[in-house]
């Protein structure tokens, strides 16, 4: 068998060792490094509710004076709290703590969703029948050493919640339960960071199962009702102003999706904005038709998910490198997917374990550089904006798994959206039915 496990090994090695790495530097983050970070945001929201400042959670000028306390003396940043009413109902009982104490513990919880995220997402997985648990290990390690992770971790961010609801959906999708699979991802997405499920609802509506279309909209129904009993109808209408005002807040060159891309080519203004609008409505679109290639091929779940969570962050005009955390999940079933190819492969190559290893680690390479700083920043000539490497890289990805994808339905005879055959065995005879409704 050529598939030994050295690789596997090395990938364990290597993870292990960034890991460690980023505990070390996340262990040494300053209490004003800490003041200035975006979990500043977090604890002034969730201070807020708990404090029963729920319709007025959304107050620019309750949040300025409850935020410039918070990191007093310092008075370097001011970041609005625009998450999710739910995210503050969740994040209230840290606020009981000190600002440094609250962000050590609210910064480990969200790598442990991120470890749960990982962990269902390789035993929900399509592995090989002999597939080796040493890959399973290196897989999950990966997944997690990414620098995504690092920038997460620092932040204090929410992103690691998207990607455990992320990863519940593909457990309950690969195992046909489509209509809990699509509760999942709305109830996580909107925890904190709807934006986040915007190639992925495309997906869920392209497959076009009445289970799926119940199943999100009972999500969007709970979490509507749940945002509603928090803050009224009055503060989710400061939530929608104060997420309007805050996307002009940032350069839009420091976004890793297209409106990232676009804002390092175009700048800020109404033509960048027209121009990621129209880039945004096609990854939705192409998200929408690997949902329905899906639809009329199963086999095809793991790189039409992939093409969703892709579309995604390109989609989402305010992603930034902690979110590319969402993408841990898609990892490990690319590499199921690719494990079971190099398994049927005359030889049981690595061709596609490699292929799958080297695009993660690109990726990783391009999150290095728009995170670099210090002495990296001097060899590079200067920081690099994440718009200027990210973006192109999610985009050739999209483009070479929704190729896949697509292809994969064709070859099957079978065009996207078609109804599936289904064979039904009888006593003397085999009768092959077409069935209208769902696959």
């Amino acid at each position: 068998m050529v598939l030994h496990p050295r690789l596997a090994r090395l990938v364990i090695a290597v993870s292990a060792g960034l890991l460690i790495g980023y505990a070390c530097v996340w262990a040494s983050v300053s209490p004003i490094s800490i003041g200035r970070s975006d979990f500043t945001s977090t604890y002034v929201g969730a201070t807020l509710f708990r404090e029963g400042h729920g319709s007025q959670m959304y107050d620019a000028s309750l949040q300025t004076q409850l935020h410039s306390q918070v990191i007093a003396p310092d008075h370097v940043g001011n970041l609005p709290f625009v998450d999710a009413p739910i995210a503050a109902a969740i994040a209230a009982p840290v606020t009981l703590l000190p600002l440094d104490a609250a962000y050590r513990v609210w910064g480990i919880f969200q790598l442990l969703t991120l470890v749960a995220a990982v962990i269902l997402a390789v035993r929900s997985a399509r592995w090989p029948k002999d597939n080796w648990t040493v890959w399973k290990v290196a897989t999950a390690l990966a997944a997690v050493a990414a620098l995504g992770s690092l920038s997460m971790l620092m932040e204090a961010q929410w992103t690691g919640v998207n990607a455990l609801g992320l990863a519940l959906a593909y457990r309950d999708w690969r195992a046909g339960r489509l209509g809990r699979g699509a509760v999942w991802l709305v109830l996580f997405a909107g925890v904190a960071k709807p934006h986040l499920a915007l190639g992925l609802v495309a997906f869920a509506l392209g497959w076009r199962d009445r289970r799926i279309v119940q199943g999100a909209v009972l999500g969007a129904i709970g979490v509507a009702a749940v945002s509603v009993a928090i803050v009224g109808t009055g503060g989710i209408a400061g939530f929608v102003h104060l997420v309007a005002l805050s996307s002009t807040q940032f350069a839009p060159s420091a976004f890793v999706g297209m409106y990232g891309l676009i804002g390092v080519i175009l700048g800020s203004g109404a033509p960048g904005e027209i121009l990621w609008l129209a880039g945004a409505v096609a990854a939705c679109v192409i998200a929408w038709l690997a949902g329905a290639a899906v639809r009329s091929d199963r086999s095809r779940l793991e790189v039409g998910l992939t093409v969703a969570a892709l579309a995604t962050i390109l989609a989402t005009p305010h992603a930034y490198v902690h979110d590319l955390v969402l993408l841990a999940p898609m990892f490990v079933w690319a590499m199921a997917d690719a494990r079971v190819r190099d398994a049927a492969s005359l030889g049981q190559t690595r061709r596609a374990t490699v292929l799958v290893l080297a695009c993660w680690l690109t990726l990783s390479i391009a999150e290095l550089l728009s995170l670099a700083g210090g002495p990296l920043a001097a060899v590079l000539g200067g920081p690099i904006a994440a718009g200027a490497v990210v973006p192109e890289v999610l985009i050739a990805f999209a483009v070479v798994a929704a190729v896949v994808t697509l292809r994969g339905s064709r070859k099957q005879g079978v065009l996207p959206g078609a109804p599936r055959p289904r064979r039904t065995h009888g006593a003397d005879l085999t009768l092959t039915l077409t069935e209208p409704g769902s696959s």
